[in-house]
């Protein structure tokens, strides 16, 4: 029998002032990758925007892979935020457990919903006994 891993996913638990993201995927680099997706899909809330072409460097450090994962949506949130580009798509060039670094590409749009930060508010980031990663972050709206 052969152990197939399953697809990353996430959902959106809404309460006042702020979202809940809970993702879970089959690996760290899969993690924060649909943890970035979500994001996107949030800010962009089905808009297209227009693709940039040219890839953006992401470089981010934390003391553990908790605040790691809420330093990446802060990052990938300043972005949008400050040259409105809202980055979609990611190729991890190194992902540990306190740092990563990764080409990204994203399309330009207005943001539809305005995400002010990723807080540390009940933040979880775990292994599961059968290698799945899972996150939870709440996103400050």
């Amino acid at each position: 029998m052969v152990a197939v891993a399953a697809a990353a996913s996430h959902e959106f638990l809404e309460h006042v002032g702020e979202l809940e993201l809970r993702v879970r995927a089959p690996d760290r680099e899969a993690l924060f990758a649909e943890a970035g997706r979500a994001l996107a899909d949030e800010l962009r809330r089905g808009a297209a925007g227009v693709p940039d072409a040219a890839a953006v460097l992401v470089e981010v450090e934390a003391a553990d892979q908790a605040a790691l994962l809420v330093d990446w949506l802060n990052e990938l949130i300043y972005r949008a935020d400050a040259v409105g580009l809202v980055l979609v798509a990611y190729e991890f060039e190194r992902l540990t457990a306190t740092a990563l670094r990764c080409r990204a590409h994203g399309v330009r749009v207005t943001i539809a919903t305005p995400v002010k930060a990723a807080t540390y508010h009940g933040l979880i980031v775990a292994e599961e006994a059968d290698g799945t990663f899972v996150g939870r972050v709440i996103l400050d709206i």
